[in-house]
C-alpha cells in the first residue's frame, strides 16, 4: 500500500472512531435526557433524592453534633432509707450525718460552665397505699437509667459496722448511667479517704434495672430487631404490593367483583400477621441457638416465650400496615415504594431505642415518644426481657391505640375505584 492509500486509513479509521464515539455520547445523552424527565416528572422522587438526606443531615447533626447546645444534667434518683446521725464527742461535739453528706456532694458537683453535674430525684420509701417501693421498677417506670440506695442509719454503719455497701440500679446499655456510675465511683473513693484514710469503710454493689439483674447486650437487642422486622415486613410490604396493584389497575378490577375494601385489608393485615409470627419464631430460635445454647442456657428459649407477645405483634402489625397503605397512597410508581418504606421506617429503627438506649439523649427521647415502634419494643421488652407486667400492658395498649388509628387512615384513603 502506498503511503498516500495508508494516510487516508488511517484517516477514514479516525474519521469512524470518532462517528462512533459521537453516536455513543447522543445515545448516552438522550439516555439521561429521558431519565431527567422521568425526573422531573416524578416530584415524589425528586423529594427522597434531594429532601430525605437533607432531613437526616439537621436531625442526626441536631442530635450529636450541636457542641454549643447546653448540657443538661444526669438524672440521679436516689433512695434513703432514714439516717439518724451520729453526734461524736470531742470538743465541741459535732454531728455526723453521711446520708445528707454524700447527697450534698452529689448535688454540688458542677461542670465547667457552673452547670448541675446531676439533677437529683428522690424516689419515696412508701406509695399512698402504703406499700414499699421497690427502686428498681419504679426507675423503670419513670424510664431512669440510674438509682443510689442509701441504707438506713448510713453514718453508723460507716463508722461501726463497715465495710457498708452502697446499691446503685442502673441500666447497663446507657452510656448516661455507664458516665454516672464513674463518677459515683469517684465520690465513693474520695469518700473513703476522708473518713479513714483510704480504708474501705464504704463500697459498691451495682444491679441492672432489669430484675436487678445483670442481662446480655443481645438480650436487650432481641426485641427491638422483632420489631423491626414486623415494621419493615408492615411497611414495605403493604407499599410494593398495593403500589403494584394500583399501577396495573387490580384495584379496579376488584372493585367490580363482590370482594370489599375491608376484604383486602383485613386480608393483608392477616397476612402480615403470619409473617410477623415467621420473623418472631426465626429470631428467637436463632438467638437461642447462637448465644444460649453453648453456653448451655437450654431454658432461655422457653423463659422468652410470653404469651404476651402475641397482641404486641397484632398492634404493631395493624399500626405498620396502616402506615404502609398510607405511604401507598401517596406512591404511584412501584419503583418508588422501596424508598417511601425506607423513608418511613428508617428514622424509627435508630429513634425508637431498638438498638440502644435512648433515654439518656434528650432530643433523641423526645422524638422516640412520637414514634409507635418505640412502645412496641418496649411491650416486648417488658414481656420477654424484665417480666414488667404493668410496663408491659401499658405499651401494649398504646401500641393498639397506633394501630387502630393508623389502620383506620389507612382504610380511609385506599381507593378500590380509582382510574
Amino acid at each position: 500500500m502506498t503511503e498516500p492509500d495508508t494516510k487516508s486509513h488511517s484517516v477514514k479509521t479516525e474519521k469512524k472512531v470518532l462517528a462512533n464515539f459521537s453516536i455513543a455520547l447522543k445515545r448516552i445523552g438522550a439516555y439521561v435526557s429521558a431519565a431527567v424527565l422521568d425526573f422531573r416528572r416524578s416530584p415524589l422522587t425528586m423529594f427522597f433524592t434531594v429532601a430525605y438526606p437533607i432531613i437526616l443531615i439537621l436531625l442526626f447533626g441536631a442530635i450529636f453534633s450541636d457542641t454549643n447546645a447546653s448540657f443538661t444534667s444526669y438524672e440521679l434518683y436516689i433512695q434513703s432509707e432514714g439516717d439518724e446521725g451520729f453526734l461524736v464527742q470531742p470538743t465541741p461535739p459535732v454531728f455526723l450525718n453521711f446520708t445528707n453528706t454524700l447527697i450534698t456532694t452529689i448535688s454540688e458537683i458542677q461542670t465547667n460552665d457552673s452547670q448541675p453535674l446531676f439533677d437529683v430525684k428522690y424516689i419515696p420509701l412508701k406509695d399512698e397505699q402504703n406499700k414499699a417501693i421497690d427502686p428498681g421498677t419504679y426507675l423503670e417506670e419513670v424510664e431512669g437509667y440510674i438509682c443510689l440506695l442509701i441504707p438506713e442509719n448510713f453514718t453508723q454503719k460507716v463508722l461501726f459496722n463497715y465495710p457498708v455497701d452502697l446499691r446503685i440500679i442502673l441500666d447497663r446499655n446507657s452510656q448516661s448511667a455507664s458516665i454516672s456510675l464513674s463518677i459515683i465511683n469517684s465520690i465513693v473513693y474520695n469518700f473513703n479517704l476522708a473518713v479513714n484514710n483510704s480504708q474501705t469503710n464504704l463500697g459498691m454493689e451495682t444491679f441492672d434495672i432489669y430484675l436487678e439483674e445483670e442481662i446480655e447486650y443481645f438480650e436487650f437487642l432481641i426485641p427491638g430487631i422483632i420489631g423491626i422486622a414486623i415494621m419493615n415486613n408492615a411497611v414495605l410490604g403493604t407499599i410494593n404490593r398495593y403500589s403494584y396493584f394500583k399501577k396495573f389497575g387490580f384495584f379496579r378490577k376488584l372493585s367490580t367483583t363482590p370482594m370489599k375494601k375491608k376484604d383486602i385489608v383485613l386480608g393483608e393485615t392477616a397476612w402480615q400477621l403470619i409473617q410477623g409470627i415467621i420473623s418472631i419464631i426465626a429470631i428467637i430460635f436463632i438467638a437461642w441457638l447462637a448465644f444460649k445454647l453453648p453456653q448451655g442456657d437450654f431454658g432461655w428459649i422457653v423463659r422468652v416465650l410470653d404469651w404476651k407477645i402475641i397482641p404486641v405483634a397484632i398492634a404493631g402489625v395493624m399500626c405498620f400496615t396502616g402506615l404502609g397503605m398510607i405511604g401507598a397512597r401517596i406512591v404511584n410508581n412501584p419503583d418508588a415504594g422501596t424508598a417511601v418504606g425506607n423513608f418511613i421506617s428508617f428514622p424509627m429503627m435508630f429513634l425508637s431505642g431498638a438498638f440502644f438506649d435512648v433515654s439518656g439523649v434528650p432530643v433523641i427521647n423526645v422524638i422516640s415518644k412520637m414514634l409507635p415502634l418505640t412502645y412496641m419494643v418496649d411491650a416486648l421488652r417488658a414481656s420477654m426481657i424484665t417480666n414488667n407486667v404493668a410496663i408491659a400492658w401499658l405499651n401494649i395498649g398504646i401500641s393498639l391505640a397506633f394501630g387502630v388509628g393508623l389502620l383506620m387512615i389507612g382504610i380511609l384513603l385506599t381507593k378500590l375505584s380509582e382510574r
